[in-house]
């Protein structure tokens, strides 16, 4: 059992998991495929999450491996967790770092089977970082500068994919018509 914010961003992770699958589950490959002129295509989208949450779960690794035992034990109370502002913050129709722009090449199933490998792997980057105080590692993040490890997991997996839970849904809503 991982601790109360990182349960919570866990959650909100597999919540917002679910609600995507749900959107997308009757979709033919051509309608996951399918992208208006500039925009991504569903299938892009979810790329481009799963290349961002595959990225910060790198992180969280190598802080950790890279400060193995100078960082403090994880907080015994952990709400004073939270994101600091970030004045770069996108909201809607930010720029992706070039790590996290999709190819396009793969499939429908192929995507969502990634999409569960990569969320497993993202649950025991949390368990280990459930260790340490995720305020007392950081990386920078190459559009918001320095940002500890809790923020990586906040911002870039889970608000992030919130944003982007809405496109696929603005876009879904255009297919189905």
């Amino acid at each position: 059992m991982l601790p109360p914010k990182l349960q919570e961003l866990a959650d909100g992770m597999e919540e917002n998991r679910r609600s995507i699958l749900a959107l997308v589950s009757g979709l033919s490959d051509a309608e996951f495929a399918a992208r208006a002129e500039g925009e991504w295509s569903i299938g892009e989208i979810i790329e481009h999450m799963i290349l961002s949450e595959t990225g910060t779960s790198k992180v969280i690794r190598k802080v950790l491996k890279d400060n193995a035992g100078k960082l403090p034990p994880y907080p015994a109370d952990d709400s004073t967790l939270a994101v600091r502002p970030f004045p770069g913050l996108a909201g809607e129709g930010g720029k992706a770092p070039e790590a996290a722009l999709p190819k396009g090449t793969m499939g429908k199933e192929e995507l969502l089977a990634l999409a569960a490998a990569t969320r497993a792997q993202t649950l025991q980057s949390l368990a280990m970082l459930a260790a340490v105080d995720p305020r007392s590692g950081e990386f920078p993040q190459p559009l918001l500068g320095r940002m500890n490890l809790y923020e990586w997991a906040k911002l870039i997996i889970l608000e992030h994919q919130k944003q982007h839970h809405a496109q696929i849904a603005e876009i879904v809503r255009k297919l189905r018509g």
